[in-house]
């Protein structure tokens, strides 16, 4: 991954600028991305840079979780705190395990999100959300567009109607979690869960629903320990996640 381990300067055309800052509750940290939205040419690195700060007198574990990760096909998405991870890595912290140290009291650091798209014409979303180990329940979410279309602008209906499926959270869970996602267009929603071996357990939802963002409850009461996937389907869209019951 040409230029992932560094701070990439790109020749970005840059539609929207966005410094905003969001606070959690406990006014732990904030969370401050440079941009929102980036344009660049197709076969690009795009990236990016959001501001980190602890804003408590006290140290800090910070984690970050990409919960919508929609990108077109050949695209991957990545994620760098101190360090930067492959694409299969949804949730980083600023742990021993991942490199990192807990952030000092008013200390500000760099989280990147990069895109690395493909030689198509295209534009990807992914949301972040950023919390704290003493008060993880509550979190920023933040979401990114990146395009490769120079016809796509920040309001434009292709970024909004999109479809995607959040982690489930609290992951692991015992005994029940919630997971998050969203519909593009009215369509037959499916969405299931499987045992390791791929054999269905259980069928959460299966109904037509209209476009927009829908919550639902899974109670694993009933079964015991492991790892599980959800996966849902609905018109052209299929995503599947795995989640981790532990009793």
């Amino acid at each position: 991954m040409v230029g992932i381990m560094k701070i990439v300067i790109l020749k970005l055309i840059v539609v929207v600028t966005l410094f905003v800052t969001v606070n959690l509750k406990a006014q732990d940290i904030s969370f401050v991305p440079e941009n929102t939205f980036l344009y660049a040419t197709p076969g690009t690195e795009i990236v990016f840079d959001i501001e980190v700060t602890n804003l408590t007198a006290m140290d800090q574990t910070v984690f970050i979780v990409r919960s919508i990760n929609n990108l077109p096909v050949g695209w991957t998405s990545a994620l760098c705190f101190d360090l930067c991870f492959s694409s299969e890595v949804d949730s980083i912290a600023t742990t021993l395990d991942f490199g990192s140290t807990p952030l000092a009291a008013g200390e500000t650091r760099i989280v990147q999100l990069h895109f690395i798209t493909n030689n198509n014409i295209a534009t990807g979303h992914v949301e972040l959300q950023a919390g704290t180990f003493r008060s993880p329940e509550d979190r920023i979410a933040l979401d990114f567009t990146a395009t490769t279309d120079p016809a796509v602008s920040v309001n434009d209906g292709t970024v909004l109607n999109s479809y995607s499926l959040s982690q489930n959270y609290p992951n692991p869970f015992n005994p029940s979690t919630q997971i998050n996602y969203k519909v593009g267009e009215p369509g037959l929603v499916q969405l299931k869960v499987y045992n390791v071996l791929g054999v269905e357990v259980a069928t959460l939802i299966n109904e037509q629903k209209i476009a927009g963002n829908y919550t639902i409850e899974f109670d694993a009461s009933r079964f015991s320990s492991g790892v599980y996937f959800y996966s849902i389907s609905v018109n052209n869209f299929s995503q599947t996640r795995k989640m981790i019951l532990e009793k």
